[in-house]
């Protein structure tokens, strides 16, 4: 899943107008690649253009996607070791309280 949405709904919702848009932009160069052959090279241009761009892209989800586990696994440990830490200081204190 790419993010935190409002509803389980809006994921498919999102796939279907990725769907969409991709279809209409592939019925369009056909379109282009068509009626006019003078545009071909700039058609297979911009479809390179738009691979790289897509390639590059889901590169930096993988990458920020493994970067933000990393953080949190750190996180989640430091939280276990704080949350270890506090539980040892009341314990100590109930026992203190205890002992008056």
């Amino acid at each position: 899943m790419d993010g935190v949405y409002a509803s389980p709904g809006s994921f498919e919702m999102r796939t279907f107008f990725k769907v969409v848009v991709w279809i209409a932009a592939l019925f369009f160069g056909l379109f282009v690649w068509n009626v006019f052959p003078d545009f071909r090279p700039l058609v297979s241009s911009i479809l390179a253009a738009a691979f790289v761009c897509y390639a590059l892209s889901v590169i930096v989800e993988v990458t920020v996607k493994r970067v933000m586990s990393d953080e949190q696994l750190e996180l989640h440990s430091r939280l276990e070791m704080l949350d270890r830490k506090v539980t040892a200081i009341l314990r100590d204190a109930l026992e203190q309280r205890r002992l008056r």
